[in-house]
């Protein structure tokens, strides 16, 4: 898989790889909980989110009970995570959300690249393998803004198989294979 840069990717790439990265996290550190859980599988409905829905996705961040925007965890989550882990942990989150965030009300492409540089430093402070890049490459990134086109089914499966690692995705059709 070659490499590229991450200013060659979507918004929906690059939120897609953070969300990884903070699924490899946990499964790292055997971190589990409902609410994590909730918080993730928020995310990736941006893969497939289209205009019309988008704000209903973004207003869906503050019904979660962590959010990554900032807001005290409960108690029974902030509890359920090893003391050691839980600022990594909560940063990281801030990261992951903010991945996308910074352009949602503007055309903050930097922004972007600087909050998934963020994930990677965290990962990398932790041994958490980053994804490589490429396999969210899209030749279309650049549509509506930045964001790139919505995810097919069979794309969306292809890149959440990477939190479990490159071996585990298959090629999917419209998916750049840079090997």
């Amino acid at each position: 898989m070659q490499t590229i840069p991450i200013d060659a990717l979507s918004i929906i790439a690059r939120q897609c790889i953070a969300v990884t990265c903070l699924q490899r996290f946990c499964q790292r550190h055997a971190i589990e909980h409902p609410a994590l859980t909730a918080f993730v599988e928020h995310v990736w409905k941006v893969a497939q989110v289209e205009s019309g829905n988008f704000a209903s996705w973004e207003c869906g961040f503050a019904a979660l009970p962590v959010s990554g925007m900032g807001d005290p965890w409960p108690e029974e989550v902030s509890t359920a995570i090893p003391t050691t882990l839980l600022g990594t942990l909560t940063e990281l989150l801030q990261h992951v959300q903010e991945t996308s965030a910074c352009t949602w009300h503007g055309d903050d492409l930097p922004a972007t690249r600087r909050q998934l540089e963020a994930v990677f430093r965290l990962c990398g402070r932790h041994a958490v393998a980053v994804p490589a890049l490429g396999h969210y490459a899209q030749h279309d990134a650049a549509l509506r803004n930045g964001w790139g086109p919505a995810l097919t089914d069979g794309e969306l499966r292809a890149w959440r198989a990477l939190v479990q690692g490159e071996a585990a995705a298959a090629p999917v059709h419209g998916a750049a294979d840079q090997t």
